[in-house]
């Protein structure tokens, strides 16, 4: 067999692309070609929030923990995905930019090289890092329905996550895993504004009219609390809270990200609730019961629920769900509002390619696909 055009061939630059070939030369192999069908580099890691890249000291949380422990470099994604390019290229790692693959080559049931319309290059080994399908309606249809079914859906990842590594490894027939998994975080329908995280003054009830989470659990678990309600909870808050929140002009997350230029919420803000109001999206009234009327959940519950909210925010404690007490306001004072939101913001999609442990690519017989790797967002999970 004549040798091949290079030795190994990376479709996608995101942060697992781009690794992955920095790993390859790392490890001596010569010829490393790294295609992206954009036109710059970087995928979603480029927005996303190693090598020389600079960490602020602050720490933030991860997760559920009770002290932060993570590090957030400066610049981002961006530093990332620009010290990772660097070192490629000091490496003699060669890009070839917008080159979106069309299919897989193939040979004796191995993969060994790609195709982009009648150009074939041959490859000693493909490593597939396209990222997910978050800018594919159809594919979150398929593979993510609990995110397209929301009614609201929208992404924030980079345009060329459209699921590329599932069409391209279908004629390989690869095990998928993962359908229905990945991460959305609450929104309202105001506006497709990005906003990770709600300010810790608002008060969530569900359907039922009752209080189910802090309010202000990270994302990650808050995914999960609203699956367990349907997937629609409403934001009730008071007009005096509201006008606190816009005076002070700050957002008031939990979560502060160090170097953020956001400030106060994009979303829960005097001037966006009245314009939100007038375009039917956002629900006042005169008394805590009327507002239960107008968003359909039992009058009582509501109620009762603010009233007990009211409780713990004179004590200064949230006996229900331990929100720290510096987000506890009372809801007592007219007009009140109310805000439907759902999970309908798409962070990242979990449905994907099984991999090993050395991230070969599985097939539907439980085999290794010969010559193909994945990595990154793509690869859904290893076998155990």
């Amino acid at each position: 067999m004549s040798e091949s055009d290079v030795d190994v061939l990376v479709i996608g630059s995101g942060a697992a692309g781009l690794t992955a070939a920095l790993a390859v030369r790392e490890a001596g192999i010569e010829r490393v070609l790294v295609a992206e069908s954009e036109g710059v580099i970087g995928g979603s890691s480029r927005l996303s929030g190693d090598l020389g890249v600079e960490y602020y000291e602050q720490l933030v949380f991860g997760g559920d923990e009770t002290k932060p422990r993570v590090h957030c470099s400066i610049v981002r994604g961006q530093a990332v995905v620009d010290v990772l390019a660097r070192h490629c290229r000091d490496r003699g790692v060669d890009f070839a930019l917008g080159r979106r693959i069309d299919r897989l080559v193939t040979e004796s049931g191995a993969v060994n090289g790609v195709a982009v319309g009648d150009d074939v290059i041959t490859a000693g080994a493909v490593v597939i890092a396209t990222g997910g399908f978050g800018n594919s309606p159809e594919k979150l249809a398929e593979y993510f329905p609990s995110a397209a079914d929301t009614g609201w859906s929208w992404y924030v990842g980079a345009d060329g996550s459209r699921g590329d590594a599932l069409d391209l490894t279908r004629d390989v027939h690869p095990q998928l895993a993962g359908r229905d998994r990945g991460l959305r975080l609450i929104h309202s329908d105001l506006d497709h504004i990005y906003e990770a995280y709600l300010p810790g003054w608002l008060v969530l009830v569900n359907r039922e009219g009752r209080r189910f989470c802090n309010e202000t659990a990270p994302y990650g678990n808050m995914d999960g609390l609203m699956k367990m309600q349907g997937d629609v909870a409403f934001a009730i808050f008071d007009h005096p809270t509201l006008e606190e929140a816009t005076r002070l002009g700050t957002a008031r997350y939990k979560q502060t990200i160090p170097g953020s230029s956001k400030k106060q919420s994009p979303h829960w803000n005097h001037d966006v609730i009245e314009l939100m109001i007038k375009e039917g999206k956002v629900h006042r009234a005169q008394s805590v019961a009327d507002l239960a009327t107008l968003i359909g959940v039992p009058a009582e519950h509501l109620v009762a629920t603010v009233e007990r909210s009211n409780a713990g925010a004179e004590a200064g404690e949230d006996a229900d769900y331990l929100k720290d007490a510096s987000f506890l306001e009372r809801i007592d004072s007219a007009p009140f509002y109310a805000v439907e939101v759902r999970t309908a913001t798409v962070a990242f999609t979990a449905c994907g390619l099984r991999t090993d442990r050395q991230a070969r690519v599985l097939g539907r017989d439980g085999r290794v696909i010969p010559g193909l790797f994945a990595a990154g967002e793509v690869a859904a999970a290893h076998a155990r």
